[in-house]
């Protein structure tokens, strides 16, 4: 008899452990369990992206028969289809607008997608009615996703900026990139630059992604970007790359 009391004990203090276990993992007020496919996930695991793409008037410029901004929308596309389960994601466009005197043109950033789980959808519908017309505000572009577009949001930060060229309205990204480097603002900017030859605007554009110890990568093919795109929403390693604050 005492044998048997002894075993359900046993069997009852298992079963205790066992329910304590998994109410902690379901329960952890910093993350959660995910039963389908066993995995965990916390808050400060997680990975926010802001997509900022380059609809300029320039991205009409072919590249085997097809405009750019059309490669880029495709691209994008089909890399959301890969993301992993711990990234949320968003699009703003700049470039989209033109005006005579600029002003317009220097001013047309737009968030069209806030940054979230499940918006591939949201994504492609945006770019579906997306057609090239202004200038270049990339500097304005980056304020403006700093002020407003994180806001709220926890987890790590990264803008990937798709462009073919340097900024065309005032200011500099990369001036802007080094003053929000010097106030600790936490975010890391990779910068993919597509079909972009000029030393000028390539220098700019990586000390943009460097001073925040992004990754500065270069495309001039469909296949090059779709693959410079995966890599950088997929990156993990630390940079090599340094640029010295003064």
């Amino acid at each position: 008899m005492n044998r048997f009391i002894g075993k359900v004990l046993l069997l009852s203090t298992l079963v205790a452990i066992s329910h304590f276990f998994n109410t902690m993992l379901a329960q952890d007020l910093s993350g959660s369990y995910n039963a389908n496919d066993y995995s965990y996930n916390n808050e400060s695991n997680m990975e926010n992206i802001l997509i900022i793409l380059d609809s300029s008037y320039s991205m009409k410029d072919k590249i085997d028969g097809r405009q750019k901004i059309e490669i880029a929308k495709d691209v994008i596309i089909r890399v959301l289809e890969q993301i992993p389960v711990n990234v949320r994601i968003g699009l703003r466009i700049y470039g989209h607008k033109s005006g005579i005197l600029g002003l317009r043109s220097c001013r047309a950033s737009e968030l069209k997608v806030p940054i979230g789980h499940n918006n591939k959808k949201n994504i492609a519908d945006q770019l579906f009615t997306l057609k090239p017309e202004g200038w270049t505000p990339i500097t304005y572009s980056i304020k403006q996703a700093l002020e407003n577009d994180f806001i709220g949001v926890s987890g790590k930060k990264r803008i990937i900026l798709v462009t073919d060229g340097m900024e065309t309205c005032d200011g500099s990204p990369c001036e802007y990139v080094l003053s929000i480097v010097r106030q600790n603002i936490d975010i890391k900017i990779d910068v993919i630059g597509f079909d972009i030859d000029e030393p000028e605007a390539i220098a700019q554009l990586k000390c943009t992604s460097l001073a925040t110890k992004g990754k500065f990568y270069s495309a001039s093919t469909a296949a090059e970007l779709f693959k410079k795109l995966r890599n950088s929403i997929n990156a993990k390693k630390e940079v090599q790359g340094k640029v010295i604050l003064h």
